[in-house]
C-alpha cells in the first residue's frame, strides 16, 4: 500500500544505488593497470512495483514503481577468449624456454670463432701436415703436441659448460614443480573463498580474477585442461590428471632416476605415478635437459673417443724421434680393469659382460672388391643386413652404415675394415655373421654363425675377436679427453715415422727412419677419412654437422617464439579491449552516477519539502 513516504524510500534507493556505481567505478580506475584485473560493471534494475496482481491488490490506475537497486556486479570476461589465450601461452611457454637454452648451448660451441672447436681441430690437422712436412724437426712436434693439448682442453671446456647448463636445468625443473605445486595450492584456497561467496549470492569478481592470474601462470608451465561444468568443483587437469579439484589438490614430488644419471622424474605424490606432461615450460625443461643438453653431450662424447681411438690407432704403429714406438697419442681411460674388455654392466659389483667399442680386423680388403660370399650379418635381435656374391665391400659397409644399427663400419688408412660402436653406450652390443665375410674375409671375427659371434652381454666375449680391438672408455670421455702422459713429457715420443714389419705379424718392428713422416701424414689424413660418426663420413663433418643441427633448432625455436608471441599478444589486445579498464570510459560513467546521485538527493529534498508542508503546515 502506498504511503506518503514512499518517495523517500525511491530516493533512497536512487542514492544508494548511484553511490554502489560509483564505488565500482572507483575500483575500477584503481586498478586500471593491475596484472589480471577485470573491469566490473553494475547492472541496475527496477525494483519490485508496489502493486503486483492479485485478488487483494488496492484499485489504483496502474503499478507503482519503487526505484532502481543493484542486480548484480558483473565483470567482463569472455571466457571462450581466456581458454584460447591458455592455449597458445601454453605453447609460447614451451618455445620461449627451448630459445632460451638452446640459446645457451651456442654460446657454448662459440662458432664460427678462432676459440672454436673446430678452429683447434684444423689447427690440429694443419700441424700433422707440417709434423709429416718436416719429421727431424722438433719445434714440429712440439706446435703437434701443443695444439693437442688446446684441442683437448676446449673439449673439456665445452663438456663442463654443457654439464653446468643441464645442471641448471635441472634446478630449474625442481623449481617449476615447486611453483605448480604452490599454484595448484592457492587456486584451491581461492576455490573455498570462492565457493563460500557464491553460495550467499554475490559475484567474488575479484578473486575470480585472482584465480584466472593463477591458471594463466600455470598454462605456461603444464598442458592444463579446465573444468567448469560443476559449480561448486572448479577442476584443473594435467593430461586428465586432477591437480585441483575444488578445494582439494595433488602435489608433484622430484626423485632422482638412476637410469638418467640422478636426474629428477615428476612423479604425483598419491600414486607415485609419473606426470605425463606433454607441452608448456616445464615439458620444454624435461626435452633440453633430456633430450637436447644429453644429446648435445653423448655427440661430444662421440666426438672424443673416436678422436681418440682414430689418432691413437695411427701413432702406436709409428715411431718417434727416439724410436719409441706403441704409444697412444691421447689418454685412453678403459671401463674394464683388464684388457679383455670385461665389464660390470648392472653395477652389482659382479662381471657380466664385455664392452667393446671399436674392433679392426686383420685382412687388408678394399671396397671395390667382390667379396664373393654370401650371408647375413646379424647386428641385433630385429637389425640384419644381407649380402650377396656380386656384392662389394663397399656396399655391405653401404648397407650396415644405412642400417638402423648402432655400428658402423669403415676401412682405415691401413685398409683394414673397422667395426665400432655408434651409440651413446658407446659399446658394440651384437655382432654376427653366418657368412664367412667378417671373419675368414676381413678378420674381425674369429668364427661364423652364431657360435662366433660376438655379444656385449657374453663375458670374455672377446676372445671371438680375431682383431685388435678397443675397450669401452669410461663415462664422458670428452670430459677427461687429454694428450697422452708419455706425449706430455716429451715431444721427441711423437710418432712422426712409420715402420717396417719384420716378423710378419701386421705390427711394424722398426723405424723408416727419422726423415719418414709417412705416419704423421696418416694422421693429417684423418681428417678426410670416411670413418662414419653417425651420419657423418669424417671427424670434421660430424662436429659440423653438431653445432649445424643445433643452429637449426635455435632458428626454429627463435621462430616458434617470435610467432606465438605475436598471436598471444594479440589475443591479449582483444582481452583488454574487453575486459581493460578504459580510463576515458570510467570518467564518463563517473560523471554519470554522480548525476544520477545528485539528482536522487534532489529528489529526497523535494520529497522531504512535501512532507514538512503535509505534516507541519496542515
Amino acid at each position: 500500500m502506498s504511503s506518503s513516504f514512499t518517495g523517500i524510500e525511491i530516493g533512497k534507493r536512487g542514492l544508494l544505488t548511484n553511490q554502489t556505481a560509483l564505488w565500482v567505478t572507483g575500483h575500477n580506475v584503481s586498478n586500471a593497470e593491475t596484472e589480471g584485473y577485470s573491469r566490473q560493471k553494475v547492472t541496475l534494475e527496477v525494483f519490485d512495483p508496489l502493486y503486483v496482481p492479485g485478488l487483494t491488490r488496492e484499485q489504483t490506475p496502474g503499478q507503482i514503481g519503487q526505484g532502481v537497486q543493484v542486480e548484480k556486479i558483473k565483470r567482463a570476461r569472455d571466457m571462450l577468449l581466456e581458454d584460447r589465450i591458455l592455449s597458445e601461452k601454453n605453447g609460447l611457454g614451451y618455445w620461449k624456454s627451448q630459445s632460451d637454452w638452446i640459446r645457451q648451448v651456442e654460446l657454448v660451441h662459440n662458432e664460427p670463432t678462432d676459440k672454436s672447436i673446430m678452429h683447434l681441430l684444423d689447427r690440429f690437422w694443419a700441424s700433422w701436415q707440417e709434423l709429416a712436412n718436416n719429421p727431424e724437426e722438433t719445434a714440429a712436434r712440439e706446435t703437434v703436441r701443443e695444439n693437442g693439448i688446446a684441442l683437448s682442453r676446449h673439449i673439456n671446456h665445452n663438456y663442463e659448460a654443457l654439464y653446468s647448463i643441464r645442471e641448471n636445468i635441472e634446478a630449474a625443473v625442481k623449481g617449476r614443480v615447486e611453483e605448480i605445486n604452490g599454484l595448484a595450492s592457492s587456486i584451491a584456497k581461492l576455490n573455498r573463498e570462492i565457493l563460500r561467496s557464491e553460495s550467499s549470492g554475490d559475484n567474488p569478481n575479484d578473486l575470480w580474477d585472482r584465480r584466472d592470474l593463477l591458471i594463466e601462470r600455470l598454462s605456461e608451465l603444464a598442458n592444463i585442461g579446465i573444468g567448469r561444468s560443476d559449480k561448486d568443483e572448479f577442476i584443473v587437469y594435467i593430461s586428465g590428471k586432477h591437480l585441483v579439484q575444488g578445494q582439494h589438490y595433488e602435489r608433484l614430488l622430484t626423485v632422482a632416476n638412476p637410469e638418467n644419471e640422478g636426474y629428477s622424474d615428476i612423479i604425483w605424490e598419491v600414486d607415485s605415478s609419473p606426470l605425463d606432461v606433454k607441452t608448456g615450460e616445464l615439458r620444454s625443461l624435461l626435452d633440453a635437459r633430456d633430450v637436447e643438453l644429453k644429446g648435445q653431450i653423448s655427440s661430444l662424447d662421440l666426438f672424443a673417443v673416436n678422436l681418440t681411438d682414430l689418432v691413437n690407432s695411427i701413432h702406436r704403429r709409428g715411431f718417434g724421434l727416439n724410436l719409441r714406438t706403441g704409444l697412444r697419442f691421447f689418454k685412453e681411460d678403459p671401463v674394464s680393469l683388464d684388457r679383455s674388455g670385461n665389464h660390470d654392466f648392472n653395477n652389482d659389483g659382479l662381471l657380466d659382460g664385455t664392452a667393446i667399442f671399436r674392433i679392426r680386423g686383420r685382412n687388408v680388403v678394399s671396397k671395390g672388391e667382390v667379396v664373393g660370399l654370401s650371408g647375413t650379418i646379424r647386428l641385433s635381435d630385429d637389425i640384419e643386413v644381407s649380402y650377396t656374391r656380386t656384392d662389394t665391400v663397399g656396399e655391405i659397409i653401404t648397407r650396415v652404415n644405412n642400417s638402423d644399427a648402432d655400428i658402423k663400419l669403415f676401412i682405415d688408412s691401413e685398409g683394414k675394415l673397422v667395426s665400432k660402436s655408434d651409440s651413446p653406450t658407446q659399446y658394440i652390443s651384437h655382432l654376427e655373421d653366418s657368412g664367412d665375410f667378417l671373419a675368414g674375409y676381413a678378420g674381425i671375427l674369429q668364427a661364423s654363425r652364431a657360435a662366433g659371434g660376438f655379444d656385449a652381454g657374453e663375458l670374455d666375449g672377446a676372445r671371438k675377436i680375431a682383431g685388435d680391438f678397443m675397450v669401452t672408455q669410461k663415462a664422458h670421455p670428452s670430459a677427461w679427453m687429454m694428450v697422452d702422459d708419455a706425449i706430455l713429457g716429451e715431444a721427441e715420443s711423437i710418432a712422426a715415422a712409420g715402420g717396417v714389419d719384420l716378423t710378419g705379424n701386421g705390427v711394424p718392428d722398426m723405424s723408416d727412419g727419422a726423415g719418414n713422416g709417412d705416419n704423421a701424414l696418416k694422421i693429417a689424413g684423418i681428417r678426410f677419412s670416411e670413418t662414419m660418426i653417425g651420419e657423418s663420413k669424417t671427424v670434421n663433418e660430424f662436429y659440423h654437422a653438431l653445432i649445424t643441427g643445433t643452429g637449426l633448432r635455435g632458428q626454429r625455436a627463435e621462430t616458434e617464439t617470435e610467432n606465438r608471441e605475436l598471436l598471444v599478444e594479440n589475443l591479449e589486445n582483444l582481452r583488454k579491449s574487453i575486459s581493460g579498464v578504459n580510463i576515458d570510459e570510467e570518467l564518463v560513467n563517473l560523471v554519470k552516477f554522480q548525476h544520477g546521485y545528485q539528482a536522487a538527493a534532489r529528489f529526497v529534498s523535494e520529497v522531504n519539502r512535501m512532507l514538512d508542508t503535509l505534516i507541519n503546515r496542515i
